[in-house]
């Protein structure tokens, strides 16, 4: 059960990425016009990121409880997250604008890999209180007082990043904006992600009653979406919505019906589930090396935009598609060079097993 269950994650991780390379064909669209604000791509925004940290979330639960598991705990965050991307960001530069640099690595393209060290490394911090205020309380219930302190502490740093730092020193609005509004919106679902592996809760997650309830509100959810047809809104909130917006309720419901529908998938071992798999496997790597396969798609936007958002999603499905098609298929042929040897591997997908074994 154990081994299906990291598959179907593993597959769940292979959608995510799907969505992302989806919403991004898009970025080589008329870049003076604003992104479609169709429907769909409104959808994939919110909760395409959602996805991928609540499953890293699932698998935090190492616990780092000394000096060298904590070094250990670092190497391992730098080798997998922050040397790739501190690689691939100067080489997407060069190849787009004939220049090596890294000004604005934080805001642009391998933003996420950095912004999840610093998820993970903050809640390497929170599980330390919390470890320390659980000494000072009764054993019993140990785990329920755990949850409860993570749910809470987490809500409190919501409130800090999000109005705190702002109060107390307001010119901090203009220091790294973006890494502070998507720390607040990111983070919880790391921490939910904890949640469910610490409870053990995949298992429920998939039962019936549980994704009956998880459609019912992804349909209102869906509802209260199309209520803005303009999406004036969705650039605003992207990856920036408030603790209790409704894009965090559809992007939980959504995350439970996938879990449901990819589990059904991978205990399947159908050539769908084993390709979504295989993508969830090799997502890092796809993310760092589609950037420099996305399709050019000029006049899309404005032509997209003289249709209403109601009748354009046939036709954002099939750009959409096309595109990912597109971008995948070369991205997966640079990965599989790439992969032959361990050592480039290691600097450029953080891939270091194979290397240790030479």
């Amino acid at each position: 059960m154990g081994k299906k269950r990291l598959l179907s994650l593993d597959a769940l991780k292979g959608f995510a990425i799907l969505l992302v390379i989806f919403g991004h064909v898009y970025l080589g669209a008329d870049s003076d016009i604003f992104a479609t604000k169709s429907y769909l791509h409104r959808f994939i925004l919110a909760v395409h990121m959602p996805l991928f940290v609540l499953v890293s979330g699932y698998f935090a639960q190492r616990k780092v409880d000394s000096l060298s598991s904590l070094k250990q705990f670092f190497q391992d965050k730098f080798v997998r997250l922050i040397l790739p991307a501190m690689l691939w960001y100067p080489f997407w530069r060069l190849w787009n604008d004939g220049q090596i640099e890294w000004v604005g690595i934080f805001g642009n393209q391998y933003w996420f890999t950095l912004h999840l060290f610093i998820y993970v490394a903050l809640f390497l911090v929170q599980r330390s209180v919390v470890d320390l205020v659980l000494h000072a309380l009764p054993k019993k219930k140990a785990l329920a007082w755990e949850v409860i302190l993570h749910i809470v502490f987490t809500i409190g740093i919501y409130y800090f990043i999000h109005d705190g730092i702002l109060r107390l020193y307001p010119a901090a609005a203009n220091i790294l904006p973006i890494v502070r509004t998507r720390l607040a919106c990111l983070y919880p679902y790391l921490v939910i992600g904890w949640i469910i592996g610490r409870l053990d809760l995949l298992d429920k997650l998939r039962s019936q009653g549980v994704v009956a309830i998880a459609f019912i509100l992804f349909v209102v959810c869906i509802g209260h979406l199309i209520q803005d047809p303009n999406g004036d809104q969705y650039l605003a909130e992207y990856l920036g919505y408030g603790l209790w917006h409704i894009n965090r309720l559809m992007a939980l419901s959504f995350t439970i019906l996938m879990i449901y529908v990819l589990d059904v998938l991978t205990i399947g071992e159908g050539r769908l589930g084993r390709w979504l798999v295989l993508l969830g496997q090799w997502s890092l790597p796809i993310y760092f090396v589609h950037y420099f396969f996305l399709p050019v798609f000029p006049g899309v936007h404005a032509f997209l935009g003289r249709i209403t958002p109601s009748n354009q999603l046939s036709l954002d499905i099939f750009i959409g598609l096309a595109g990912t098609l597109m971008t995948l298929l070369p991205s997966l042929a640079v990965i599989y060079c790439i992969r032959l040897n361990p050592y480039l591997d290691f600097a450029l997908f953080g891939e270091k097993g194979r290397l240790m074994k030479k």
